[in-house]
């Protein structure tokens, strides 16, 4: 079996279904396809998933929930944070989303750091909620105390909030800019399926070159409309 072949085969035709997401795919190259776009140096790791809580961004709401950003990047430089959308349905883009992550670019990457530990003290997911703190500080974001190391590494993890009080944000990003990866469009902070193509079909490895044939028809065909047999029922 060819098994990249049989991956994006069958993702052309699983990409129709509901809810299934494509995003892995796409992550491994997204610091190249920003760097394309925004013109300076990306670093490679990204933050998937990256929370943004809902008492930071709109005071007046003040709840230790989160929005999610697909994913947190940083300029090779640390001076600018990117917060990535990715959209793998043209109509998937919504008003609400759109207000959040205007609002998490105005108040900016520190303040929404302090946001992940506000929630890591309320969260019963602590340990999950450090993993994310972990990652964040091998990035630069901040320096985690060597004392709640030590405490996350205990069964009860008593002490752990009083600890996180000695994490340092140590964000050099003054900037913020959003991103969204799209079937179509442009625009300042549009990165369209073809525009994305073009970065991944610089690559000429079989994984690559098929992602790119892949891309071709996604930007082609909206989901949902390509994945009918004609056998109906």
């Amino acid at each position: 079996m060819n098994y990249v072949r049989e991956v994006f085969d069958r993702m052309d035709e699983w990409r129709h279904l509901p809810s299934y997401q494509l995003d892995l795919l796409f992550s491994l190259y997204i610091p190249e396809a920003l760097e394309a776009k925004l013109g300076f140096p990306v670093g490679l790791d990204l933050v998937p998933e990256f929370p943004v809580r809902v008492g930071t961004i709109y005071p007046h709401v003040p709840i230790n929930k989160s929005f999610k950003v697909d994913y947190l990047a940083i300029s090779q430089a640390g001076d600018k944070a990117i917060f990535v959308e990715l959209k793998t349905e043209g109509r998937s883009r919504r008003p609400e989303q759109d207000k959040y992550l205007s609002a998490a670019r105005d108040v900016g990457l520190s303040a929404l750091l302090q946001g992940v530990l506000t929630i890591f003290r309320a969260t019963t997911a602590k340990r999950k909620y450090f993993c994310l703190l972990d990652r964040l500080a091998r990035l630069g974001l901040l320096r985690i105390p060597d004392g709640m190391r030590d405490i996350m590494n205990r069964p009860d993890l008593h002490g752990a909030n009083k600890a996180s009080n000695g994490v340092e944000i140590t964000c050099r990003a003054n900037e913020s800019v959003v991103v969204y990866i799209q079937p179509e469009g442009h625009g300042d902070g549009v990165i369209s399926f073809e525009d994305f193509r073009s970065v991944v079909g610089k690559h000429d490895d079989p994984f690559s070159t098929r992602f790119a044939q892949s891309l071709a028809e996604w930007a082609r065909v909206t989901a949902g409309e390509g994945g009918l047999s004609g056998s109906g029922g």
